[in-house]
Formats: C-alpha cells, sequence, structure tokens
C-alpha cells in the first residue's frame, strides 16, 4: 500500500467526495441500492435523423466513399481499430484481443472476476471491437444505398454480439463504461433503419440495467467513466419511450456531473484533450438525443458542452489537428466518421460529417479559431502567427489533481510550421499491455520540456497507472504580444525538492519560433532539454551564412544569447533548430518513435541538450522555418 499516494488523496479530495465514494461502497455492501424501471408501453420514438443522402454524397464523397469500405470489410471480420486493419473473425470474436490473437479473454467469467491486468493483454482493444462501432458504418452504409442488406447485416451483427457476449460475463461486460458507449452506438445507428424491433429493446434494456446497477462512482474522485456511464442510460431513455424511466432517474444525476467536470474556461477536468473530444461527445450526444424527446436540458449543461467544444477548437493547429494533452487513447463517442486519431477539426466545422449525420447539433460547433489564446484553467497557452502553432502545457493534472489521463508534460510544448511538425508529444500508445511503456510515455523524459537531474515533475505512483498526485504547481503566468512575436510564459515547481523553479518563455513568429529556459535556484545540477521531432530527415550540421544572420537578428533583439552557429540541427529540409546556453553544454541526436495515437508508433528522433553546472542557469532554443520543401508530419 502507498500510504504517500493515499496520504495526498485524504489531503487534496475533497471530504465530501469521500464521504459520498464511502456511502456508495456502503450502500452496495448491503444491498441497498437496487435499481428499478419497468418497462413502458410504447410510443412514438424520437430520433436524430441524418442529412439526406444526396446531401452527405455530395458534400463529402471522398467520406462516403470511406464509410463503404468500412461496412464492406466489417462484414466480412476486419475492422478498422485505432488507425489499422485487424482481422476480429467471421463472425467476430469479441473475446479475443485483436493486436495479440493468441490472447482470449474467457466468455463465461463473471464480469467482476475478468483480469482486465493480464499480462500481454489489452482489454481497451477489445473493449474497441466491443463498442459496435461497426454497427454505425452498416447503418450508414444502408442510408447513403437504400439496400437492405446493410440493414440485415446491422442486426445480425446485434444478434451474433448477444449470442457470444451475455450480459454479465466476459471482458464485454467488464467496464460499465463500454456498455453503455456500446448501447449508445446500438441506439442511435439503430435510427438510420427506420425500425424499432422488440429484440432491440431487449438488448438496450438489459444494457442499461447493467450499467445503472454498476456505476462507476466508488471511487475518490468521479471520472469520466461515471459520467459516460450516464450519457448511455440517458440517451437510451430518451429515444425509448419504452426504457424513458432510465431517462427519468438518470438524467439529474448527468445535468449535475457535466457542470461538474467542466472548467470556466471550457476545458474538460481530465486534462487531456483526447478525452476532452470523447466527453464532449458523450455530453452533446445526451442531449440531442433528450432534446429530440421533447425533453428539457438545462441551460448549464449546454453552455459547458458549447465550452468543451470551443476551447477544442482554441486549441487546433492550422490543419485542424489537436495537441497531444495528456493521454490519447483515440476512442469516439461518435465513430461517425473515419478521422485519424489527432483530427478534431469537426469541433470548429458545422458542415463536418458529424453534424451531418446527426441531423442536428451542429450549433455546438465553434468558430475556427485564428488569434493566440490562454486557457488558465487548463494551464495552457496556444500561439498562433500566419501558419505557424505553438502549443505550450503548463498546467494542473487531472480529475482534480489526483492524476487520470495527465502527463508530466509541465512546460512542454508543440511546433507546427504549416505541415511540417516540428516537435510533438512522444503519446501514449498503450495502457495495461505494458505498464513499463504506459509509465515512460507519461513520465517527464518524454516530453519537449527541461529535466532536472532525472526527476519526474510530479511522482509517479509504482502500479498506479493512472495515478499521478499534483504537487508541481503549474501555470501560465502569461501570454502576451512583443516586438512581432506572440508570447507566452509557463512556470513551474516540480523541482522544488532539488531547489530548483523551471521558467520558460516561448515567442512565435510566423517564420521563427524562440524558447528561453530559467532554471532558477542554486546548487550544482545536471539538465537535460528534450525536443522530440517525428521526421526520419534530422541531422546536425552548421547554420548556412543566411540562417546565421537570422539567428544573429534574433540575438540582437535580445532573444537568445551564446547560440552556437556550429552545432545547429535540420528538419526535413524545413526547419533548423539552434541551442545556446549559460553552462557548456553537449548536443545528441537519438532515434526514437512517437505515438501518435492509441496503438500507434512511427519513427522520430530525440534532439537532447545536456549540461551540468550551478544553478541559476539559461538554455536558448531557436528554431527557424526554412524556406522550400516543408514535410507532412
Amino acid at each position: 500500500m502507498d500510504l504517500s499516494y493515499y496520504g495526498y488523496l485524504a489531503q487534496n479530495v475533497p471530504a465530501r467526495e469521500l464521504a459520498r465514494a464511502v456511502a456508495v461502497r456502503a450502500r452496495r455492501a448491503l444491498g441497498l441500492s437496487q435499481v428499478r424501471v419497468e418497462r413502458r408501453a410504447a410510443g412514438p420514438r424520437p430520433a436524430l435523423l441524418p442529412a439526406p443522402p444526396q446531401v452527405l454524397r455530395a458534400r463529402w464523397p471522398e467520406h462516403c466513399a470511406a464509410v463503404l469500405e468500412e461496412a464492406s470489410r466489417a462484414r466480412e471480420g476486419e475492422l478498422l481499430l485505432f488507425g489499422q486493419w485487424k482481422d476480429c473473425g467471421k463472425p467476430i470474436d469479441y473475446h479475443r484481443d485483436p493486436f495479440a490473437p493468441a490472447i482470449r479473454f474467457d466468455a463465461d467469467a463473471p464480469a467482476e472476476a475478468v483480469d482486465l491486468f493480464r499480462p500481454g493483454a489489452d482489454a481497451k482493444a477489445a473493449w474497441e471491437v466491443g463498442r459496435l462501432a461497426h454497427l454505425w458504418r452498416f447503418a450508414q452504409a444502408y442510408w447513403l444505398t437504400g439496400d437492405a442488406q446493410w440493414a440485415r447485416e446491422w442486426l445480425d451483427g446485434l444478434r451474433h454480439f448477444r449470442a457470444g457476449s451475455r450480459a454479465g460475463f466476459g471482458v464485454q461486460w467488464a467496464c460499465a463504461m463500454e456498455v453503455s458507449l456500446r448501447a449508445l452506438n446500438i441506439a442511435l445507428s439503430s435510427a438510420l433503419l427506420g425500425a424499432g424491433l422488440p429484440e432491440v429493446i431487449d438488448c438496450l434494456e438489459e444494457h442499461c440495467f447493467f450499467v445503472a446497477t454498476h456505476l462507476e462512482e466508488t471511487g475518490a474522485v468521479r471520472t469520466n467513466h461515471y459520467a459516460a456511464d450516464l450519457v448511455g442510460i440517458v440517451a437510451v431513455g430518451a429515444l425509448f419511450p419504452e426504457l424513458r424511466g432510465y431517462h427519468e432517474l438518470f438524467a439529474p444525476r448527468l445535468w449535475e456531473e457535466i457542470p461538474r467536470q467542466c472548467r470556466k474556461d471550457g476545458t474538460h477536468f481530465e486534462s487531456s484533450a483526447g478525452y476532452q473530444r470523447l466527453c464532449a461527445e458523450m455530453f452533446a450526444a445526451a442531449a440531442l438525443a433528450t432534446r429530440a424527446a421533447g425533453l428539457s436540458v438545462p441551460p448549464a449543461v449546454e453552455d459547458a458542452v458549447r465550452g468543451l467544444f470551443r476551447s477544442l477548437a482554441e486549441m487546433l493547429d492550422a490543419r485542424g489537428s489537436m495537441p497531444q494533452l495528456g493521454d490519447l487513447d483515440s476512442c469516439r463517442a461518435l465513430p461517425l466518421a473515419p478521422r485519424a486519431a489527432l483530427d478534431a477539426s469537426f469541433a470548429a466545422d458545422a458542415q463536418a460529417p458529424e453534424w451531418l449525420w446527426l441531423g442536428c447539433g451542429s450549433e455546438f460547433a465553434a468558430q475556427p479559431c485564428e488569434r493566440s489564446v490562454m486557457l488558465p484553467d487548463a494551464g495552457v497557452a496556444v500561439l498562433r502567427a500566419s501558419d505557424a502553432w505553438l502549443f505550450m502545457s503548463s498546467g494542473p493534472n487531472g480529475q482534480g489533481g489526483t492524476g487520470g489521463h495527465a502527463h508530466n508534460d509541465k512546460n512542454s510544448v508543440e511546433l507546427t510550421f504549416g505541415s511540417l511538425k516540428v516537435a510533438v508529444d512522444r503519446g501514449t500508445y498503450v495502457y495495461a499491455r505494458d505498464p513499463g511503456e504506459r509509465d515512460a510515455r507519461r513520465g517527464t523524459a518524454s516530453h519537449s520540456t527541461v529535466q532536472v537531474d532525472g526527476l519526474e515533475q510530479n511522482r509517479i505512483v509504482p502500479g498506479r497507472l493512472f495515478a499521478l498526485p499534483d504537487t508541481a504547481a503549474a501555470r501560465v503566468v502569461r501570454i502576451e504580444e512583443r516586438d512581432g512575436f506572440q508570447m507566452a510564459v509557463g512556470e513551474h515547481e516540480g523541482y522544488r525538492r532539488a531547489g530548483i523553479v523551471h521558467r520558460r518563455t516561448a515567442a512565435l513568429r510566423s517564420d521563427a519560433a524562440v524558447f528561453i529556459d530559467e532554471l532558477r535556484g542554486g546548487g550544482k545540477h545536471h539538465f537535460e532539454l528534450r525536443w522530440f521531432v517525428p521526421q526520419v530527415e534530422v541531422a546536425q550540421r552548421p547554420a548556412t551564412a543566411e540562417e546565421a544572420a537570422r539567428l544573429q537578428e534574433l540575438e540582437r533583439r535580445g532573444l537568445t544569447s551564446a547560440i552556437d552557429l556550429q552545432r545547429c540541427v535540420a528538419v526535413a529540409g524545413g526547419a533548423l533548430l539552434a541551442f545556446g546556453a549559460t553552462l557548456p553544454w553537449t548536443l545528441s541526436l537519438q532515434r526514437t518513435d512517437v505515438s501518435p495515437g492509441y496503438w500507434e508508433k512511427r519513427p522520430a528522433h530525440c534532439i537532447a541538450v545536456t549540461l551540468s553546472g550551478k544553478a541559476p542557469a539559461q538554455l536558448f532554443t531557436v528554431i527557424l522555418k526554412l524556406p522550400g520543401r516543408s514535410a507532412d508530419g
């Protein structure tokens, strides 16, 4: 037992939340948390119907073609999972790990007894199959073509799942959130078929009952899991009059929970861009389903949903990609359009396929953001200058500071010039399949920031993949425009135990970015500055005469000092990195990888500047945009 971790929870989690969790556990232990919802008579069924097929085909022909391809391949048991085609069997085997086919979960094990941390296995990969997103593709194919075969594929797919995954048993019932999101996919996609068969209602009823009796609210902090549990049963209860009792019983809880999980600046409290997208989609789905049924949604809830999409849009780069803030598990609550894991462009595009498939809800879409912004509660700054984009993370850990899906990414940055990705976060890759890899990638050394004496900014608790107690007190101090540069200043105290405070100033212009790292404090230390570059073509070389003139101009303006013109690094013919410091330093280039989505890896380089000596010290990095060729990251 890690007493330090529990001590942190006792000191930082509000007492009322701890008491609430204890009370829930006590009620369950005493059998006092029974749920009884009677099925009602059938009535008019509300639905979220898409735009007409001809509108979808005319507006998004490539998207429609991709949907039909996915449907055709899913019919043969081949699913697109985390950006990769996987043979899941014909018929689909819902108990096998699609990324490690030799591993199969016991279909007859009670849900509570399934070992989700089985060595070498990844329940999350099996859950991605079990959310039944391929039913969306069958329903979408039917809507686009009118071919009744696709409706039969939808129904056969549902029947096969039910026959092989009985309620309450196996990996597909081991997490209430997964059960709830599966119910959401079934309920929403069934509307495209225009029929409500009794067996569909039976299926949804068993899903709702399971979730209602297994709500994930026994932990010290209620997370996105608890909210997801509520979303599915609230949406189903709204769209199916026979199950309306679930909406009446649980909608008040969801309407209370959504604003609680959303910060004043619009961001989600998980401190993860990927999970913010997931929650924005979940909460929008529940609100839209409720409105479709003619029921009311509190204004505070709709404001919170708009805030999630607005703040997500404010983080996007010029191509609509979101930053890798915290964990990215690539999952979607509304898997309506095939997209790369980081593509969140729909959040700022009211005509995106997602909104057309829902037939409504585009009022939740935000306007594209073209200015620099600071989101103070999230502790992030986004700088923009023409097509240059810089993202700085200097904020609190998720779930009220307990960790959740946050990383040790304080004062870490991502940078793009147009289509050229220059600096990124290393990414998440996997969770339980490889705990060592999981901890390494959320650690300080996997982010484009400064590490002191090999320390973590926040302690990584052994054996707890989602615990990261926040002691770094990170914050964005300010953003401003000065002398033609967009500027942001971040600071954290993650190295306070070593006597060091790290302050980073980032400055962005359309043709350059400058970073000043101040290591404030005293004593002798070892410092390592890392830049993770998602490119293969990376080489050390001297600056050219023209590049040297540009670097010297920045030094004359007081932005840098002691830049070494001989030890520079060229990136993909589109950028040049140059360095300076107040202490002697060494430069190294190491091959590594980055993960732009769950279960994805791409080759990359880590550029490391290493120095030892007495603090205070300063490090300077200049990144020039070079004329000519750029590259996709």
